[in-house]
């Protein structure tokens, strides 16, 4: 199996909101505190199969609807990427995955590519823990534009959205994992990213209290 791009840089991002607050790091420990539990098993499932650690500690108005946490904690993981491959040099760019998990199988390909774009086939919209699947589509938007990344996930085969997202979630991490590995230099047949090189370590946005 590919390994994650070496050596281990850290990223840490804050997002802070009227709405949420999401703190992220990547490369560190890992740990994942979130209101809503499915989809804190996603994002496990998702740092499991990607091999880096994660540590995410998010609250907001989640009962108001988790659309604004989801969306934000996609936003600032896309970040955290940006951060630790500044750039996106020295790695494979192009990442992709088949997962399946009992009668499910979903396809997810992604490209450090600073073209922003996220596009979902075929996943479940009924709700599953929880969550809406309109409200997990927006995980997916948040993180093509924080991270300035383009990600297709095509759902192939399946009926139980429990599966059927899980393995969408499990496919992205072995994405990343194929994207993310070590690859010197910057593969661009134009010879350039319109990626930044460098991160602000923290992001806060909107000042004021989040909504509980």
């Amino acid at each position: 199996m590919t390994e994650p791009a070496e050596p281990p840089l850290l990223s840490r991002v804050t997002r802070t909101t009227r709405e949420t607050r999401v703190a992220m790091e990547l490369g560190g420990a890992m740990g994942i505190t979130v209101p809503v539990p499915f989809f804190g098993h996603l994002l496990q499932a998702c740092a499991t199969t990607w091999g880096v650690p994660v540590m995410v500690e998010a609250s907001g108005d989640v009962a108001v609807d988790p659309h604004h946490l989801v969306e934000d904690t996609g936003l600032v993981l896309g970040r955290a990427i940006l951060g630790r491959w500044p750039g996106y040099r020295d790695v494979a760019r192009y990442g992709w995955a088949i997962v399946p998990m009992d009668e499910a199988r979903v396809e997810v390909a992604v490209d450090l590519s600073g073209r922003t774009g996220s596009w979902l086939a075929d996943m479940p919209s009924g709700a599953v823990g929880g969550l809406e699947g309109e409200v997990l589509e927006e995980f997916w938007t948040g993180l093509a534009r924080g991270g300035q990344l383009t990600v297709h996930v095509q759902m192939r085969a399946g009926r139980n959205r429990h599966h059927q997202w899980e393995a969408g979630f499990k496919a992205l991490g072995l994405a990343l994992r194929m994207a993310t590995a070590v690859r010197p230099g910057l593969l661009s047949t134009k010879g350039v990213l319109d990626v930044p090189d460098k991160l602000s370590e923290a992001a806060s946005e909107t000042a004021g209290p989040i909504e509980e």
